[in-house]
Order: structure tokens, then C-alpha cells, then sequence
């Protein structure tokens, strides 16, 4: 029991002890917050998340098998309004609260497992996602000015809930803008503007927490040689690589084309396909990296993929990937175990997922493929593991 005459002696020493505690905590809050640059120190070897369902046994999956961040696309989640987060891309009235709650549980569960998330979007007001927009372009965004307002107030309170998640590495602004489409050879420009008016929005919630910009003409290599950097130390620059597309995508190449070998681009076009064609193809970001003197490790080669059944596969993704390590790029494949296509679900090998399966699909059923040994996997997980 203490005696009346030690109070005073406790009540200091238990004020300087929480003082102290206060202290620690809020510095170690800060550091972390400082630090989250940090993370893009070294080179970072991710993938892609755009499933409409992310499971802690997904998270743990990820992780066991070498990833440490992962690109995170919550579009295709079920919301009670019309579009995910942002309640409806044709005007912005506030974050969904519902929504934002399931997003912070699914950064909870990475975060449980030590894995480190760069949150995205594909939609924001004034460009909904085209795969909910029947199919078409929604260019809203970069033909009226006032959807930039909206998508800045999107951000801004978005990084506002965000900022002190530990799981959060970084805000990619908006999945490969096509500011072309609306606007020609005038797009580039708008896009400069456009991210200049979100990233201002963000920082003013949010100074430390690192942002991604895409470049532009679907976050191409050449639309990345027409943004402008920005004098914000903590900004990453990336684009996707999905060239030659004939190659890449299946119905496009419709087993025509093999890496390496030659693809047809147009009527004229003869492409001889190989490490050399790759080279080139990347050529306008190692031109823009170097004219703007922009360190290695502000660069992302945010998705990259070719189908999985596509002849030479795992070739094209090892030849990039060298290449990526080389450049000492960041990198994140597209994808891991998606649970809404297999096209480029690498786990399930190089062959077709048969007649039976497209028969379940088309009964409403998700069914599941086995997951195999493949040689398109084993290049990258060997350099997942490096």
C-alpha cells in the first residue's frame, strides 16, 4: 500500500513514464510513416490482385510463395452502390463507408502476413472501369475538368483512411489512363495536369505515403516517355508491358505466334520476335529514366503477362523479367490465382481448361483447375525466390 506522502513521487515518475511511452509511440508512428519510401529502396518483385474475393489463405499463398507486394485492384468487390469506393463514378458524394470497411479488412489480413499492398483503382469519377461500363470507354475524366475536383476528393479522403495502415506502400492514381482517346496528341498534357491537381489533393492528407503514376495510352512503355516527373521525391513511375500485343494476347495470336519468332503486326509488318525486340520495346523507358535522371528504384513495371497456353510463354516472361533485374526495376506480374479468369493464372500450366469447365462457368459456377508443375511458373518463382 503506498503511504500518503509517496503520491507526489508516484505521480511524477508515472507521468514521466507515460510521457515517455507517448513519445515512443508517436515516434515510432512517425518513422513509419517516414519510412514507407523506404520499402522502395531495394528492388521489389510483386504481383497483381484484381479478384473479386481476397482471402487471408490468398494472402499466405502470396506470401509462401516469394511475393512481397502486391498491386491491389478492389473493383470487382460487391458494394450496394453502383461503383466500389467511390459509390458512382458520375458524381462523387464521399467514399463508401461499407466499402472502405472491407477494404481495410483485406489490407488487415496482408498485413497479418507481412505483405506489403499498393492500392489502385480502375475506376474514378468520370472514367468508369470498362468492363462495368458495357464495354465502353468512359472518357468523362479527360473531357471535363470538374471529374478532376471528384477524383481529387476521391484520393484525398481515401489517403485519409489509408495513411497509418502498415500493408499500404503506395497510392497507383488510376489503372492505364487513356487520356488519347478523348483528347489525341493533346492527352499527354492533360494527364501531366490531371496528376498534378490529384497529387496535391493527396498530399495535403497525406505527405509521406508513396504514389504511382501510370503513364498514359494504357500505362504503355511510350505512354510512360510522355509524363513529366515530378518534384515529389516520393513518386514511382510505371507501366504495364503486355508488347507485342498480337503475340500476348490469345485471341489476337490465335496460335499463330511463338518467342521467340516472327509476328505478323500488320499486313508490312514482319516483327522478328526475341530479346532484342524486347529490348526496343522497353527502349522509350530506359530513354526517359536516364534523360530525366530518375533513379532505378522510382520505376515499376507495374503488370506485365502473356497468356499462359500462348507457344513460348515462359521464355517471353523469363526474357522480360531479366531484363526488368537488369534495369533493377521494380516489377509485378499480372497475376496470382485469379478467381475470375485463368488466362494468366500461371499455376495452371500451358494447357486449356477444356469444354467442362467453360460448361460450369457458363452455370453461374466457379470451379476450381489444378494447380501443376509448369515451366511458365518455375521462371517465376525462381525469380520470385532470388
Amino acid at each position: 500500500m503506498v503511504k500518503r506522502g509517496e503520491w507526489a513521487r508516484w505521480v511524477l515518475v508515472l507521468g514521466i513514464v507515460g510521457s515517455a511511452l507517448w513519445l515512443s509511440l508517436a515516434s515510432s508512428s512517425i518513422w513509419a510513416a517516414d519510412r514507407r519510401i523506404d520499402f522502395w529502396s531495394e528492388q521489389r518483385r510483386g504481383t497483381n490482385c484484381f479478384n473479386g474475393n481476397v482471402t487471408l489463405a490468398w494472402w499466405r499463398a502470396a506470401r509462401e510463395a516469394g511475393i512481397d507486394v502486391v498491386r491491389l485492384a478492389p473493383n470487382k468487390w460487391i458494394s450496394r452502390e453502383r461503383d466500389f469506393l467511390v459509390g458512382n463514378t458520375d458524381h462523387f458524394a464521399g467514399v463508401v463507408a461499407v466499402d472502405l470497411a472491407a477494404l481495410l479488412g483485406v489490407l488487415d489480413d496482408a498485413d497479418s502476413v507481412g505483405m506489403k499492398v499498393v492500392v489502385t483503382t480502375l475506376s474514378l469519377p468520370g472514367s468508369r472501369w470498362r468492363q462495368q461500363n458495357g464495354d465502353r470507354s468512359d472518357l468523362a475524366l479527360w473531357r471535363d475538368t470538374a471529374y478532376w475536383d471528384e477524383a481529387a476528393r476521391f484520393w484525398r479522403e481515401l489517403a485519409g483512411h489509408l495513411k497509418a495502415h502498415p500493408a499500404v506502400v503506395g497510392y497507383n492514381i488510376i489503372n492505364e489512363p487513356t487520356p488519347e482517346l478523348a483528347l489525341g496528341t493533346d492527352g499527354a498534357a492533360v494527364l501531366n495536369r490531371f496528376y498534378q491537381v490529384v497529387m496535391a489533393a493527396i498530399r495535403e492528407e497525406d505527405s509521406e505515403t508513396p504514389i504511382i503514376l501510370d503513364g498514359g495510352q494504357w500505362a504503355s512503355p511510350s505512354g510512360l516517355a510522355a509524363l513529366a516527373p515530378l518534384p515529389d521525391e516520393k513518386v514511382l513511375y510505371s507501366f504495364h508491358m503486355y508488347e507485342p500485343f498480337e503475340f500476348t494476347n490469345r485471341k489476337a495470336n490465335s496460335g499463330r505466334y511463338c518467342y521467340p519468332g516472327q509476328v505478323v503486326q500488320d499486313a508490312r509488318d514482319t516483327l522478328i520476335l526475341d530479346t532484342d525486340a524486347l529490348v526496343a520495346i522497353l527502349a522509350p523507358v530506359a530513354a526517359w529514366q536516364k534523360r530525366y535522371a530518375v533513379p532505378s528504384n522510382r520505376i515499376f513495371a507495374g503488370e506485365f503477362g502473356c497468356h499462359r497456353v500462348t507457344c513460348g510463354a515462359a521464355d517471353y516472361l523469363g526474357d522480360l523479367i531479366r531484363l526488368f533485374d537488369q534495369h533493377n526495376w521494380h516489377w509485378a506480374f499480372y497475376a496470382f490465382r485469379e478467381d475470375t479468369w485463368d488466362g494468366m493464372d500461371y499455376e495452371l500450366g500451358t494447357k486449356p481448361p477444356g469444354w467442362k469447365y467453360w460448361q460450369a462457368i457458363d452455370r453461374g459456377e466457379k470451379p476450381s483447375l489444378p494447380r501443376v508443375d509448369n515451366p511458365i511458373w518455375r521462371v517465376i518463382r525462381q525469380h520470385l525466390k532470388n
